[in-house]
Parts: C-alpha cells; sequence; structure tokens
C-alpha cells in the first residue's frame, strides 16, 4: 500500500517537473546582443514598430520570444505576422497571426520579452513584431548591430510598413521552442499517470 502511493506521488511529481512551463527549450533564433547603446540605435515609442523576419524549416511551436530594448511605463506588444511582397520586390509584414502585451516600467537595455506563448505555427517564412504604447515623452530604444542579423528587418510608421533592409537596423531577437526530448519525457510521465489510474 505505501509502495503504490510512493509511485503514485513519483508519477505525479514527474509529470509536474515535466510541464511545459518546466521543460528546457531550444534557442531556434539568436542574434546575439546588439552593440549599441541608449541613444545610438533606433527610438522604440508608440510612433514606431520594429519587425525582424524569421523562417521556420518545419511546424514547431513557439514557446518565448525575446528582444534587446529599454523600456519605459506602458504596454509592449510582441506579435507574429505573415509575409507578404511589398510590391518592390522585397517582403514586409502581412497581417497578424498571433499576438500577446504585456505592462513595462522604466527599464535599461535588457533581454525582455513574453514566455508560455504555445504559438503553434507552421513551416514558413513570419515577422517578430515589437510595439510599444508609451508616453510621448519615451526615450526607450531599441538599438542595432546585433552581432548576427536576421535577413530581413521593416520599420512601421505612419501606420505603413517599409522595407528597412538598408538601414542597419539589425536588432536583437530570440525565439525559443520547447526541446522535442522534454516534450516526449512529458508525454511518457502523462502515460505512466494515466496508466497508474487505471490500475486503480
Amino acid at each position: 500500500m505505501i509502495f503504490k502511493r510512493m509511485s503514485s506521488s513519483l508519477a505525479f511529481l514527474l509529470a509536474l517537473g515535466l510541464a511545459p512551463g518546466a521543460a528546457q527549450a531550444d534557442l531556434i533564433v539568436n542574434t546575439g546582443t546588439p552593440s549599441n547603446a541608449v541613444g545610438d540605435g533606433w527610438a522604440f515609442n508608440s510612433a514606431h514598430s520594429y519587425a525582424g523576419q524569421i523562417s521556420l524549416a518545419d511546424e514547431m511551436t513557439i514557446n518565448n520570444i525575446q528582444g534587446y530594448f529599454s523600456t519605459d511605463v506602458g504596454t509592449v506588444t510582441i506579435s507574429l505576422f505573415s509575409n507578404i511582397e511589398d510590391g518592390d520586390g522585397g517582403f514586409i509584414p502581412g497581417s497578424a497571426l498571433r499576438s500577446t502585451s504585456f505592462a513595462t516600467g522604466l527599464g535599461a537595455l535588457a533581454w525582455t520579452g513574453a514566455s508560455a506563448l504555445n504559438w503553434v505555427v507552421e513551416q514558413g517564412t513570419y515577422w517578430v513584431v515589437f510595439s510599444s504604447s508609451y508616453g510621448k515623452g519615451s526615450q526607450s530604444s531599441m538599438p542595432g548591430m546585433a552581432a548576427d542579423p536576421l535577413s530581413g528587418y521593416a520599420l512601421m510608421q505612419g501606420g505603413q510598413w517599409y522595407d528597412a533592409g538598408d538601414l542597419d537596423l539589425k536588432q536583437g531577437l530570440r525565439v525559443y521552442v520547447p526541446e522535442p526530448g522534454s516534450m516526449a519525457l512529458l508525454g511518457l510521465g502523462l502515460v505512466g499517470v494515466g496508466a497508474l489510474r487505471r490500475r486503480r
């Protein structure tokens, strides 16, 4: 009886420990930390949105997205957009597919973002978009000159997207997905819990 209780508790703890929030993550996009300081980069305020283009080779689940920027009191929105031609032979963000927002306070340059997204996306090319809603006097910055920049960048001003490939944005981006091994172990843990319940 005691052994059965211990087995059941161990299986339950295993499942909890392997839950998506605790699972390890693979870094599938990593530009490296931009070298520009505040004032040398691009103003990150309510008048601008910045986007970086990413390509996914397979269907996957995006769990965490981070950008490198300073913050002011307000809100930052991170979105995943489709990819469309801009009419001039280049590509820009199309329509928003996924989106999340979070409140921010006054903060220095740092990797900042959203986790536990669970955004399941198909193979293809997408844009990760950062938008802020701050006061008019915001001095927030999203500096560029990342060590390993993305293949494409876009900038929104006045409600219109522009291909920013020639502007040397080179802003920082990190995208994480769950490690395949972690998800497999999670499945095994849940199967184990189910088996114990059936045996009871």
